[in-house]
């Protein structure tokens, strides 16, 4: 796991405040190792009985806005206390979209699933997550563990794989270390193997474990050994481990053989059919301003009757289960204006950050990279990656992943998007009777001062949705 740097204090940190009490090690009260034993021990349990809270504001923190408004309807169903606030969904949008030119005639749906998305639900069983989840209730884990599992799920990305900074910022978070590790173990142990990996060595490792025979040779690859294999550097693999050539040859067969994308049956399985942007930006009187999604949301407010009845009956059984609905509903209402917050102000960087674009001067974002944005903002990373990951933009351009506006730059400050724009017209150019080979492509780049590969090239093509070149001939 990798060292993480101190995360500033702010309004942006949805978890601030929620850590004090956790376990530290070596931590003494002045009355002998019993009295320190005995304190430990009380801290830890009261973080055990906080982890579900601080696994609650993370996962409110990441949440789309069709999952959020999903969660806030179930909730309100089983919380008296939170009652909807009536024309606050219409007033809201009708506001915006006053301001906005472009978006004139154009309405979302609210209230409900977004349109062409009836089977929403129905579809969930066919997803990893569902997949997962099953698993894990057949463990018989006991509740802190179970709740950890529960979210280590949700951080997984497009290959069945954890971010090691998001386990440091569960940490940080005031979650136990043993606790996560337990958890990203039970993890590991699901089907399919390697999912749950921190590193796609690490996938390939779980794979291997769960195969018969000796592997001893293809697991020390995996930890320090795939960049040589990857290049298919043989012998300096096998004086890197100390072993003969033919057992490197073998491990490398067997490891190909193994699937670097295990979750790769659900690729696309319970998404949306329809992207609902998570935030509008718009140039308004010469100013990009940031809209986070709110009219899709239900706007919810404490009951008055429930509150008084609270208040005047303090020592009443109905009275401390009120209390207890109060203090739920005042805690997730905080961690949405927070996510609100935190959203607002990841966005906004971003939109200075690839300013050229959102103003028409070109075409497709400049090259950034997440930590760039995070050392912006003074975040950690990863709670930049939560915010934004999985969500959707609307500009004047139209809908965007937001994972589109990050990439590495490639040759003299062009993104990748700008590469893939780059090949989109060199095939539109090109003589329909000799089309250029991916090859061709590649050196014609190149020569414009873009270091690209053969595969580069052919990955771009292919997200193009363009054929190869024997395809393109007429």
């Amino acid at each position: 796991m990798r060292e993480q740097p101190p995360r500033p204090a702010g309004p942006a940190r949805p978890l601030q405040g929620l850590a004090g009490l956790c376990y530290h090690q070596g931590k003494t009260d002045g009355k002998g190792g019993q009295g320190m034993e005995h304190k430990q021990q009380l801290e830890l349990a009261q973080v055990l009985k906080l982890s579900p809270t601080l696994l609650q504001s993370m996962g409110i923190l990441q949440m789309t806005t069709l999952e959020l408004e999903e969660y806030l309807q179930d909730l309100a169903l089983e919380n008296p206390v939170m009652e909807e606030t009536p024309g606050a969904r219409e007033t809201a949008w009708d506001a915006f979209a006053s301001r906005v030119p472009w978006l004139a005639g154009e309405r979302i749906a609210s209230g409900g699933p977004a349109v062409g998305e009836p089977g929403r639900r129905d579809r969930e069983p066919e997803s990893l997550a569902f997949f997962l989840a099953e698993q894990l209730d057949r463990q018989g884990l006991d509740q802190p563990l179970l709740a950890v599992c529960r979210y280590l799920v949700d951080l997984l990305d497009d290959h069945g794989r954890l971010d090691p900074g998001d386990l440091a910022d569960l940490t940080q978070a005031g979650v136990p270390e043993a606790l996560l590790e337990e958890g990203v173990a039970a993890l590991q142990s699901l089907d399919p193997a390697g999912v749950g990996a921190r590193s796609a060595g690490e996938s390939l490792a779980l794979q291997l474990k769960r195969q018969p025979g000796d592997h001893r040779v293809a697991l020390a690859i995996c930890e320090k050994g795939l960049d040589l294999l990857a290049r298919e550097q043989y012998g300096a693999l096998a004086r890197r481990l100390g072993v003969p050539r033919k057992q490197v040859e073998a491990a490398a067969q067997a490891i190909r053989a193994l699937d670097p994308n295990p979750v790769g049956a659900w690729a696309g399985q319970g998404e949306t059919e329809y992207l609902r942007p998570d935030a509008w930006v718009a140039e308004i009187d010469g100013t990009l301003q940031v809209f986070v999604n709110q009219w899709d949301l239900p706007q919810f407010h404490l009951s008055p009757a429930y509150l008084q009845m609270a208040r005047e009956d303090p020592g009443g059984e109905a009275a401390d289960y009120l209390r207890q609905k109060i203090q739920q509903a005042r805690w997730v209402l905080q961690c949405v204006r927070r996510r609100q917050e935190t959203l607002t102000r990841c966005l906004t960087a971003l939109v200075a950050a690839q300013e050229d674009f959102f103003r028409g001067r070109t075409s497709v974002p400049g090259p950034l990279l997440g930590r760039e944005l995070a050392e912006t903002l003074g975040l950690h990373p990863s709670t930049v990656s939560r915010t934004l990951g999985h969500k959707a933009l609307q500009c004047r351009q139209g809908v965007f992943p937001l994972g589109w506006f990050f990439g590495r730059a490639v040759g003299e400050g062009l993104s990748p998007q700008g590469v893939q724009a780059r090949i989109a017209q060199l095939v539109a150019e090109e003589d329909s009777r000799c089309p250029y080979s991916d090859q061709e492509l590649m050196e014609r780049l190149q020569a414009e001062g873009i270091p690209v590969a053969r595969r580069t090239v052919a990955k771009y093509r292919q997200a193009l949705g363009l054929p190869p070149s024997y395809r393109r001939k007429r």
